[in-house]
């Protein structure tokens, strides 16, 4: 048994983990706007305060999943971006070092530019927007910090929402249920994974050799689909027509969206660590508690 904490536990992905990995870990789960007991409260950007936490706790791992997530805020303020997803992440990286924790970051599919999927864990890296851009930076800073350190990459990423509009797959739903003649993205080709799915690898993986768990991971459902296609899936779960909603055969956000950024994950698979679910199944599970 290991004493893990996990930043950003107040959301989508933290919950997941804190909720895996405490069925044979002690877990403390960290968070601030939103964090109440027994999540504990802790400010990312007062080192001092980081600094008390850790040697207070002395964890063996850290997973580091709080970050700014969405692309078009990313975009819009760089400098707050670069505060929470490089400064603290190197930050948390080198206080791991020195202490002798295992540091993990969470990061994304979206280091790549999506025009020669699917990507192996050592492929170059060349961003198409200031989110994937600020990951690579924590990237490179964390494993520049030690080459021990863990990133593992994920797609975009679905669960057991708090509200629809918590994820980028289940805010369709949202869109869905508004509009039955909502427009939604037809171009860009994604893999929806399920939260717990990312959990479940990493309890997998927290119990192999530590050599094992140094460098680059990638961690992705395999079903490939567009937000139009998401939007169907949907629809179908809440028992509405399909008909209206509008297929987008170009891309309309702010920032800009790779085109197919699929991960393969060549090192888990060589391990035998494998958590797949039918999107059509889960999604329909995660909606189900939304629209009663």
């Amino acid at each position: 048994m290991s004493k893990i904490v996990v930043t950003g536990a107040t959301g989508l992905l933290g919950r997941a983990l804190v909720k895996i990995l405490s069925q044979s870990n002690t877990v403390i789960g960290t968070g601030f706007s939103r964090a109440a007991p027994p999540i504990e409260q802790l400010d990312l950007h007062d080192q001092a305060a980081i600094t008390a936490f850790l040697d207070t706790h002395r964890p063996n791992i850290l997973v580091h999943a709080a970050a700014e997530r969405k692309p078009d805020i990313c975009e819009n303020d760089h400098q707050a971006t670069i505060a929470l997803n490089v400064q603290a992440a190197e930050f948390l990286a080198q206080l791991c070092k020195d202490r002798d924790i295992q540091f993990v970051l969470v990061s994304t599919d979206y280091v790549f530019n999506g025009k020669s999927a699917p990507y192996i864990e050592n492929a170059a890296t060349s961003p198409v927007n200031f989110y994937g851009e600020s990951k690579v930076q924590a990237e490179q800073a964390v494993l520049a910090v030690s080459p021990q350190h863990t990133v593992v990459r994920v797609p975009v990423l679905y669960g057991d929402v708090e509200y629809l509009a918590e994820s980028a797959v289940t805010v369709i739903a949202e869109h869905v249920l508004n509009n039955p003649h909502s427009e939604h993205d037809h171009w860009a080709i994604r893999y929806p994974t399920h939260v717990e799915d990312i959990a479940l690898t990493l309890k997998d993986l927290f119990v192999q050799p530590p050599e094992k768990q140094a460098g680059t991971f990638h961690i992705s459902d395999n079903q490939s689909m567009t937000k139009y296609e998401m939007a169907v899936f949907i629809a179908k779960a809440l028992n509405l027509d399909t008909q209206g909603l509008v297929a987008l055969p170009e891309p309309s956000q702010t920032a800009a969206r790779p085109y197919n950024c699929a991960l393969k994950d060549t090192r888990l698979n060589a391990m035998g660590i494998a958590h797949h679910r039918d999107f059509a199944t889960a999604i329909a599970n995660v909606l189900s508690k939304h629209t009663l």
